[in-house]
Parts: structure tokens; sequence; C-alpha cells
């Protein structure tokens, strides 16, 4: 039997090396969940005189499904959840938790209202005002090697039953999909954080009629 030379050998054990790897990586690709890194805004807004709100989110997407045809192919595993990170770049904090599309958006903006000084509060009454915000769309796709990413909502701040005021706001990135590294991730948290980030409550609030 013919033997192998020594660099022969360690050609076949670097390819036979690259081979494991690559298959590692394909096969943690695909997960039930897209990551979702979110920051709070780094400067600390003016507090509001508006101590207490109601939050509602609601999910007006013309199109329910956030993956199109081909990044479907190639998150074949997602579930239409998503794993909450609040943690600065670069840190490793604890998952706030794994979400649906609107208690992802409902968790991001009591983290806002919270860090205004804001109570968000379960009632009924038109007397206490309402941040509603409504999704219009939220959507990843893969063309080119590049994750495609578009998100846009409406919000609507509601006092007595009428709408005082309301903002849309929209927003795009891509990135390309490199092996092994969650890109799409990536690009859903970068959109997602700068636009919710990008909202003034504090603005809306102040269109509030004073109180009697």
């Amino acid at each position: 039997m013919k033997r192998l030379s020594p660099l022969a050998k360690n050609i076949t054990k670097s390819v036979s090396m690259v081979a494991l790897i690559l298959f590692i990586l394909s096969a943690c690709a695909s997960r039930s969940y897209i990551k979702v890194n979110y920051q709070l805004p780094g400067t600390m807004p003016e507090k509001p005189a508006v101590t207490r709100i109601q939050l509602k989110v609601v999910d007006q997407r013309s199109n329910p499904d956030p993956l199109s045809i081909t990044a479907r192919e190639k998150l074949n595993d997602f579930n239409e959840s998503y794993m909450l990170i609040m943690a600065p770049k670069g840190e490793d904090l604890p998952v706030e938790g794994v979400y649906d599309l609107t208690t992802l958006f409902e968790k991001v903006f009591r983290k806002r209202l919270d860090q205004m000084g804001i109570q968000v509060i379960d009632s009924a009454s038109l007397q206490i005002p309402k941040l509603e915000v409504a999704v219009t769309h939220f959507q990843l796709d893969l063309q080119d090697y590049k994750w495609h990413f578009k998100m846009a909502y409406i919000a609507r701040l509601v006092k007595d039953g009428n709408v005082i005021v309301k903002q849309m706001v929209s927003g795009q990135a891509e990135r390309f999909d490199v092996p092994g590294m969650d890109d799409a991730g990536t690009a859903v948290s970068e959109v997602y954080a700068d636009l919710i980030n990008q909202l003034d409550i504090t603005a809306l609030l102040s269109k509030l009629p004073p109180a009697h």
C-alpha cells in the first residue's frame, strides 16, 4: 500500500477540518428564532409631564410573512420568534426573552417609556393617553448573497378616543451573508434599534391638550 507523505497527510487533515467546520457552521445557521439586539438611547430624554400611559401594539402588515421565499429557504427552521437581547454592543448580557413580533415591540417600547419615567398601565379610561404602535412592514429578504431588511411602523397618540398626532417611521438595511455568521440577525437588529429610538416620544406627548 502506498503511504501518504507528511505533506499530503497535513493537506488531507486540513481539508477534513475545513469541511467539518463548514458543516457545523451550516448546521448552526438556521434557528427557530432571529436574534434581535436592542439598545436604549444613550442620552436621557427630558421627563415629560405625562407620568402614565397606555400602550398597544397592533400588527397591520399587508404581508404577514416576515421572510421572503429565498430567506425562508435559508432560515428553514424559523418559527416567527425573536430572541430579544438588551445589551450594549460587545457586552454579553442575559437574554430578555423569546417573543412573537407584537410582544417584541411591546417589550422594547415599555423599556423606552420606563427610561423616560412613564408608567405603562392597563386601563380602559379614555382620559389616560394611549401610545398605539401599528407595525406595517417587517420583512427579511435574501438576494445576491445579501440580507435585505425593511421595517415600518406608525405611532399614534390617542386621547379621549381621538388620534392627537401620528408619526410614520421606516427604514432598511443590507448585509452580506457570510457562512456561519448571524448576518440576518445583525441586519434586523441595526434597523430595528435605530427605528425604535428614532421615534420622539416626548415630541408626541407635547401635542396633548392641556389637562383640565
